[in-house]
C-alpha cells in the first residue's frame, strides 16, 4: 500500500513588513502572510493504492494502481485504477479488466501504458509542489469501495457506481458513463450522467441523467424499472423524470407516464401516499385503498390521512398518528370510519342499497418509568361498531370477535400509604354485538397499616403492635349498550353506578412455635342508587291446539297445552340503598412436611417430598334475610307451588349481593398440597425434581346456627403438568353428605344413612390443555443427538451411514415444521342425576394448528387457524395463504374458505415503488352476491 498527499500550490509575494514596535503583553507581533493561487485547491488531497503510484514529472500526472482511491474534503473516489491531472485538477477512475488486477499485470500495464520513451527522472520540484515528504502515512482509507473495482464516487450527498468517471476537484463537475446511483432504497441506473456539487452546505447538489430506468430492484440488470430519457435529481429531496414507461425483464409495457416526481427525502417529509391496493368488487365497483397524504407536524408528532373511495359511493377515511417524547411517553392512534354501500334483494325481487357504517379506533399509550416517579398513565384501547374488521379486511384479524380496553392511571402519594387509580374499561363481542363499559373504575386504598407500632420500638415487639388495618374505597359506573345503539341513545341513560367502602383488621400471631394464628374483622359497606323489586303473574300461558275427528273432519275439539305457570317479573326502583355486611374469622395454619426415600443413591426413583399446608378457621356473619334488615323479599315462583322463596333487591348488583343462607357460624377448613418426585437422569447423571401435583386443595365447612344442611359440599382441585409442561391438566370434584330428591335438590338426610359411605359423588371436571410447536416436540423427545448416538452404539458403518441420512431428511422436515403450532383442548364433565344416573359429557374437544412452514428459501406457506371440532364435527376458522419472492417482487395468495374469500397479488416488495401491484381478489363483501 503507497499513500501520499498532495497539499495547495503557494505563490510567492511581497515581503512582510517588519513589526518595529517592540513586544508586549498586550500587543502581538504581525506574522507573515502567504498568498496562494486561485486556481490552486482549498485543502489537501489524500491518495493511496495497494499496488503502487507513479507521478509523471514532464505532463504532471499521478497515476494510481490497485485499489487506487482519492480523498478531498468530503469528497472520495475509488477505483481500479485512477489518473490525477495536477494542472487541471481533474480525476479519471476506470475499472480495469480482470486479467490486468494481478500485480504482475499491473507491471505490465504500466510499462506498456504509462511508460515514457526516454527515462525521466522525477523532478523534485515536483515532489515540493506536492508537499515535503509526498509519501505521507496515515492517509484516509475511503469508506466505502466496490470489490470488482468499478469506480465509486461519494460527495457527502451523493453516492454512485460507474464502468468510467471524470471528476474535477475544482470546478465540481463530473462525468459519469454507466452509472448506477443509490437514493433512499431507489436505484437509479445511467447511461451518462453530468454531475454538478455544491460549492457550500447551502446549495443543492445536481444530478443530470441521460437513458435512464428507475427501480428498487438492485440487481445489476434490474427485474423491473421506469425507463426515462431525460432526469433530474436533486439528491435527498426528489427524482423529477420526462416522459418515461414501466418496463418489466426489459420488455416496455404499455403503461405510460407523461412526467414523474419521486420524492427521496431523509427524514419525515410531507408528501402523497400512493394506494396499497386498487380493486374490484361486484358490489363496490373499482376501488382505491389506502390513498392519502402524509403530515411530519413535528419531530415528536406525525400524522397519516388516508382513505378508500369507489365507484358505487362507498368510502372510508383512517387517520394514523405515531407520537414519541424522548423519556416522557410514545404512543400511536387510529381512527377509521367506513361507508360501504352494498346492495341486497327484497323479498319482491328488487335490488336496494345497503348502506353500512362502521367506526373503529385503537390507541395506544405509554409513558416512561422516569417521567413521573410515582405517577404513570397507560392506555390500551380496542373498539369499533358493526364489525369493522370483517367488513373492511380480508386477513386473519376478521377472525377476532373479542375487543377490550383499559386506559388507566396510577398515582402513590408519597410519605402517605395512600394510592389512587382510575380505570375506563371496555368490553365487547362483535358476533352477538355486546358492549360494556366501566366509566369510570375509581379506587382509593390504603396500605396495610400498623397503628399502633410504636414509633421508636424499644425491647420485644408487644402483641397489639401486630394489629394492621387496611381500607379500599371503590366508584364503578357500569354501562350495558349494543354496538349499534351506541350513537344513537345517551350513554349514560342505562347506566349503573354505586360505592363501595372495605375496611379489614387482622393481626398474625405465633402459637406453640409452629402454629399461626390469625384473627380478623371485616368490614364492607355498599351504596346503590338501584334496586331491584320482584312480583308474581300468576296468568298461566297457554297454547291452543286443534284436533280433528278423523272419522268426521268437520268435528274437532280445541286443546290448550300450558307453557307457564305464571310469570316472574322484575321491576327497577331508584333510591339509595346501602348495603351493610361483616364478618368475623379467626383461623390457625401450619406447614408440614414430609418424605419418601429421600436418601436413596440407587434405582432411577430416588424419592418422594409432601407438602401440606392445613388451615382450620372459625368465621361468623350475621343473618341477612332478617326482614328488618330488608335486603331480602320472598315471592312466589309457580302457582302450583304456594312456598315463597328469598330473594335479593341487590341481585346482580355491582359489588355483589349477599347471601341467602341466614346466619353462618361455623368451622372451616382447608388442606393445600404440594407433591413432587426425585429421579435419576441417566443422561445428566444427576438427580432431578418433577412436581406431581402443582397444587391440590381440599375444602369445605360446618355451620352450626344451620337449622339443616350444617355441612357443606367437599371440595377438591388441583392442577398438574406433563410432557415439562407441553400439557396441563386442570381438574374439580365435588362430593356431597348429603342426598337429594328427584328434582335435584339436597334434602337434610346424610348419605352414609342410605350407602353406608360418607360422601356422595356429585360432580366433576377435567380440562386437559396442551399446547405446543414441532420444536418443543422435537426438544422434549431429545431427537437432536439421540438417534446419532444410537446408530453409534450399534450396526455396522454402512447401516451407521444410512441411519445418519435418514435423520438428516428427518431434521430437514421437522426444521420445516418448527415453528409449526398445535394446540388440543378437552373438557370433560361428571354430573349424577337422582334418576338418571351418572353422565359423562364431552363439552369442547378441539384441536387448532397454526404457524408458518418455510418450504424452500423462496416459499412460505402460512397457516392462519385451521382447526377440528370433534363435537361438532366441523373445520373451524379456516385460513391458509403462501408468498413467494420474487427478488424484488412478492407474489401471495390468501384464502379463507369458511368465508368464500381469497387474494392473490404480484406486487415490488419495498421503497417508493410499492404502489405497484397486480392485484386479483373477492372480498367478504362479494362472498353472496
Amino acid at each position: 500500500m503507497v499513500i501520499g498527499q498532495i497539499r495547495p500550490t503557494p505563490v510567492p509575494g511581497p515581503e512582510p513588513a517588519t513589526d518595529t514596535l517592540p513586544a508586549t503583553d498586550t500587543i502581538s507581533p504581525i506574522r507573515g502572510m502567504v498568498r496562494f493561487s486561485a486556481d490552486t485547491l482549498d485543502d489537501y488531497v489524500d491518495y493511496n493504492a495497494r499496488d503502487s503510484i507513479r507521478f509523471d514529472n514532464v505532463n504532471r500526472m499521478i497515476y494510481l494502481y490497485g485499489e487506487a482511491s482519492i480523498k478531498y474534503q468530503n469528497y472520495s473516489i475509488t477505483a481500479d485504477y485512477i489518473q490525477v491531472d495536477l494542472d487541471s485538477n481533474l480525476a479519471v477512475a476506470e475499472q480495469l479488466p480482470d486479467s490486468l488486477k494481478q500485480l504482475d499485470d499491473f507491471a505490465a500495464f504500466r510499462e506498456e501504458a504509462e511508460e515514457p520513451d526516454e527515462e525521466v527522472p522525477i523532478d523534485t520540484s515536483l515532489l515540493d509542489s506536492l508537499g515535503s515528504g509526498a509519501l505521507l502515512a496515515g492517509a484516509a482509507e475511503p469508506k466505502e469501495r466496490n470489490e470488482d473495482g468499478r469506480p465509486y464516487f461519494d460527495d457527502g450527498n451523493s453516492q454512485f457506481t460507474a464502468h468510467r468517471l471524470r471528476y474535477n476537484f475544482n470546478t465540481r463537475k463530473g462525468k459519469v458513463y454507466d452509472v448506477v446511483t443509490e437514493e433512499s432504497n431507489m436505484f437509479i441506473h445511467g447511461s451518462e450522467t453530468k454531475i454538478v456539487s455544491a460549492a457550500d452546505s447551502t446549495m443543492d447538489d445536481y444530478v443530470y441523467s441521460h437513458d435512464v430506468i428507475l427501480t428498487t430492484c438492485n440487481a445489476d440488470d434490474p427485474h423491473y424499472g421506469i425507463r426515462s430519457r431525460k432526469q433530474k435529481i436533486i439528491p435527498d429531496r426528489q427524482v423529477i423524470v420526462g416522459p418515461s414507461n414501466l418496463e418489466l425483464a426489459g420488455v416496455p409495457t404499455p403503461l405510460i407516464l407523461p412526467f414523474g416526481f419521486f420524492p427521496i427525502p431523509k427524514g419525515a417529509q410531507n408528501g402523497l401516499i400512493f394506494p396499497s391496493d386498487y380493486e374490484y368488487s361486484e358490489q363496490w365497483g373499482f376501488g382505491l385503498r389506502d390513498i392519502g397524504w402524509y403530515f411530519p407536524i413535528n419531530d415528536f408528532v406525525d400524522l397519516e390521512v388516508t382513505g378508500d373511495i369507489y365507484f358505487n359511493g362507498s368510502w372510508g377515511l383512517r387517520a394514523r398518528s405515531r407520537y414519541n417524547k424522548r423519556y416522557r411517553f410514545s404512543g400511536n392512534v387510529d381512527i377509521g370510519f367506513s361507508n360501504r354501500i352494498g346492495e341486497i334483494v327484497t323479498a319482491e325481487g328488487e335490488t336496494q342499497k345497503d348502506p353500512r357504517k362502521s367506526f373503529s379506533i385503537n390507541w395506544s399509550h405509554n409513558q416512561d418509568q422516569r417521567a413521573r416517579p410515582g405517577q404513570t398513565f397507560s392506555a390500551s384501547v380496542r373498539m369499533q361498531t358493526s364489525g369493522y374488521e370483517q367488513l373492511n379486511y380480508n386477513d386473519e384479524r376478521i377472525l377476532n370477535n373479542q375487543y377490550s380496553s383499559n386506559i388507566a392511571f396510577r398515582k402513590t402519594f408519597l410519605g402517605t400509604p395512600f394510592r389512587l387509580s382510575a380505570n375506563a374499561r371496555h368490553s365487547q363481542n362483535t358476533a352477538t354485538g355486546d358492549m360494556q363499559f366501566t366509566l369510570p373504575d375509581v379506587q382509593v386504598s390504603m396500605n396495610r397499616i400498623f397503628p399502633f407500632k410504636r414509633k421508636v420500638p424499644t425491647g420485644d415487639q408487644r402483641w397489639y403492635e401486630k394489629i394492621s388495618l387496611q381500607y379500599t374505597g371503590k366508584f364503578l359506573n357500569r354501562i350495558k349498550t349494543k354496538d349499534s345503539l351506541l350513537f344513537q341513545q345517551p350513554l349514560f341513560e342505562d347506566a349503573e353506578y354505586g360505592v363501595n367502602h372495605d375496611i379489614n383488621t387482622s393481626a398474625s400471631f405465633q402459637v406453640l412455635q409452629y402454629f399461626n394464628l390469625t384473627p380478623s374483622v371485616s368490614y364492607n359497606e355498599s351504596w346503590y342508587f338501584e334496586t331491584i323489586r320482584k312480583m308474581f303473574d300468576p296468568t298461566l300461558e297457554l297454547e291452543a291446539d286443534t284436533v280433528y275427528n278423523p272419522l268426521d273432519s268437520t268435528e274437532f275439539e280445541i286443546m290448550y297445552d300450558t307453557l307457564s305457570y305464571g310469570e316472574v317479573l322484575s321491576d327497577t326502583v331508584s333510591g339509595f340503598e346501602a348495603l351493610r355486611e361483616y364478618a368475623a374469622s379467626i383461623s390457625l395454619s401450619t406447614t408440614i412436611f414430609g418424605s419418601l426415600g429421600v436418601n436413596r443413591n440407587k434405582g432411577w426413583f430416588r424419592g418422594l417430598r409432601h407438602v401440606i399446608k392445613p388451615n382450620i378457621s372459625f368465621n361468623f356473619s350475621p343473618d341477612y334475610t332478617n326482614p328488618s334488615l330488608g335486603y331480602v323479599d320472598y315471592i312466589q315462583e309457580d302457582v302450583r307451588d304456594p312456598e315463597l322463596y328469598p330473594y335479593s333487591i341487590f341481585e346482580e348488583a355491582l359489588f355483589g349481593a349477599p347471601p341467602l343462607t341466614g346466619k353462618r357460624m361455623g368451622i372451616g377448613y382447608s388442606f393445600n398440597n404440594i407433591l413432587e418426585a426425585k429421579y435419576f437422569s441417566k443422561k445428566d447423571s444427576t438427580a432431578k425434581k418433577i412436581k406431581l401435583f402443582n397444587t391440590l386443595s381440599v375444602n369445605g365447612n360446618y355451620n352450626f346456627v344451620a337449622d339443616s344442611l350444617k355441612w357443606s359440599t367437599v371440595n377438591l382441585s388441583g392442577t398438574t403438568t406433563f410432557f415439562k409442561g407441553l400439557s396441563r391438566m386442570n381438574f374439580s370434584a365435588v362430593f356431597d353428605p348429603y342426598v337429594k330428591d328427584r328434582n335435584g335438590r339436597r334434602i337434610n338426610e346424610f348419605h352414609y344413612d342410605r350407602t353406608n359411605r360418607f360422601l356422595r359423588f356429585d360432580r366433576a371436571a377435567i380440562r386437559l390443555s396442551t399446547g405446543m410447536t414441532v420444536g418443543e416436540i422435537v426438544d422434549f423427545l431429545k431427537f437432536d443427538g439421540s438417534l446419532e448416538e444410537d446408530v453409534n452404539q450399534r450396526g455396522s458403518s454402512s447401516r451407521r451411514g444410512q441411519s445418519r441420512q435418514q435423520e438428516e431428511g428427518l431434521e430437514s422436515v421437522v426444521d420445516l415444521f418448527r415453528d409449526f403450532r398445535i394446540s388440543h383442548d378437552i373438557v370433560l364433565m361428571w354430573t349424577t342425576d337422582p334418576v338418571t344416573g351418572a353422565k359423562l359429557d364431552v363439552t369442547t374437544n378441539s384441536i387448532n394448528t397454526r404457524g408458518n412452514i418455510r418450504l424452500t428459501p423462496k416459499w412460505n406457506l402460512s397457516v392462519g387457524n385451521i382447526g377440528y371440532d370433534f363435537n361438532s364435527k366441523r373445520i373451524t376458522y379456516p385460513y391458509l395463504g403462501f408468498t413467494r419472492d420474487l427478488h424484488c417482487w412478492e407474489m401471495g395468495f390468501n384464502w379463507a374458505p369458511e368465508r368464500g374469500t381469497y387474494s392473490f397479488y404480484i406486487r415490488v416488495k419495498q421503497g417508493p415503488l410499492n404502489f405497484i401491484k397486480i392485484p386479483y381478489e373477492k372480498n367478504n363483501q362479494d362472498t353472496f352476491f
